[in-house]
């Protein structure tokens, strides 16, 4: 059993004085890093490093401002503290999960979907619930957000496709808003705590 807790950050609306201010506060690597993207890739750098630091001393009381390491697929970990993470952002949201065993998160933009794309996606097991279920919009969203936190706590990416990563030998953790949906691999008897936090209790 774990706890696993997860922050998310609307960051729509932000202005450039805001990214300014919240670069202000990522240590030189971090800003190095993020800004060669455009604006929204600075923002979704930015704030979900931010957010990231302010789950780990809050939840564990710890702080690692170190460059990450990275595992053999590129599964980012911290440089001297014992605690797992993972991030994600979209240009709605950013999202940072805690706990003390291997995690994954993802969110997404409550976006339309091409449902064509279930065909290239789903395993033979997912395909037949997605054939069968009404709301195929909801599906396919909660159905991506699964896979990609999955591949993240396994730390192989999507290196062998996406159907090989079938969820449905898993448990997992899904919340949605009318603007994003947010997963996380949870296992029975795992406790998974989430907080929205506003953007501007990051800088």
């Amino acid at each position: 059993m774990a706890e696993i807790f997860i922050y998310v950050t609307l960051i729509e609306g932000i202005a450039e004085e805001q990214l300014a201010s919240a670069s202000e506060k990522l240590p030189e690597w971090r800003r190095d890093y993020i800004k060669r993207k455009n604006f929204s890739g600075r923002t979704e750098g930015a704030f979900s490093y931010l957010l990231l630091q302010k789950i780990v001393s809050e939840r564990f009381g710890l702080t690692d401002t170190a460059r990450f390491t990275y595992g053999e697929f590129g599964k980012p970990y911290f440089s001297g503290i014992n605690v797992f993470f993972s991030i994600s952002h979209c240009k709605t949201a950013v999202a940072a999960a805690v706990s003390e065993t291997e995690i994954g998160v993802d969110v997404m933009d409550n976006r339309a979907i091409k449902e064509n794309i279930a065909l290239r996606i789903c395993s033979e097991r997912e395909l037949e619930k997605f054939n069968k279920t009404e709301d195929r919009q909801s599906f396919l969203r909660e159905l991506w957000c699964k896979k990609e936190s999955l591949v993240k706590k396994i730390g192989t990416g999507f290196n062998k496709g996406f159907t090989i990563a079938d969820t449905e030998n898993f448990d997992f953790f899904v919340f949605s808003t009318d603007k994003y949906t947010v997963s996380s691999v949870a296992e029975p008897g795992d406790t998974v705590t989430l907080d929205e936090i506003p953007f501007t209790a990051l800088i």
